[in-house]
């Protein structure tokens, strides 16, 4: 029996919309980040005042990971992102995916922090090899990200299956469990 190759596309292409949904990838998205200013000088105050509310605007970009059921059926105010680094950048700041084997072992999911996502080629259109980076995670009201997206001549949005093994990545993540003490190797290894 000759098994027929199916051609799943990653990607679709979003023009000039302001429609949002999970695995849609907004590029150069200005997010509000408490600064450090602002932590030392609440801790400070007894009564929870905010004397400086020193806030740092950063631009990265990013990918939307609420879930598509809860945004289209108006279910969230706040939208969850998470930057993403091309995986060149990613390279060249972490020298351990210099490797080919370390690259192998995010392409395998086996990097629980990070998850790879394919490039994306279409006439001038170019979204590299790319990773998303699990650790900071943001929240963005709902009605400032589709402003921001509807400012967007062209974006991209990741399809399903992949915008699903995507939030599997990132529930594997937030869901490690840390023993303090493990089961011994050696004991399982001696059991007759």
């Amino acid at each position: 029996m000759i098994m027929k190759e199916h051609n799943f596309d990653w990607y679709s292409l979003i023009q000039k919309s302001d429609d949002i949904t999970q695995g849609d990838i907004i590029l150069d998205c200005l997010v509000p980040v408490i600064g450090d200013v602002f932590y030392t000088e609440l801790l400070k105050t007894n009564e929870g005042e905010v004397v400086n509310n020193e806030i740092d605007i950063i631009k990265l970009n990013a990918i939307i990971l609420s879930q598509a059921c809860d945004i289209t059926n108006d279910k969230l105010d706040s939208i969850i992102i998470c930057p993403i680094w091309t995986l060149k950048d990613l390279m060249a700041t972490e020298k351990f995916y210099q490797s080919s084997d370390a690259r192998e072992k995010l392409r395998q999911g086996l990097q629980p922090i990070y998850h790879l996502l394919n490039e994306y080629i279409l006439n001038e259109f170019m979204f590299p090899f790319s990773v998303v980076d699990f650790r900071d995670v943001y929240t963005l009201p709902k009605t400032y990200l589709k402003a921001i997206a509807k400012t967007k001549d062209t974006r991209i949005r990741l399809l399903p299956p992949y915008r699903e093994h995507l939030s599997q990545a990132f529930a594997r993540y937030f869901m490690r469990v840390g023993l303090p003490v493990d089961i011994s190797k050696e004991a399982i290894k001696n059991i007759k």
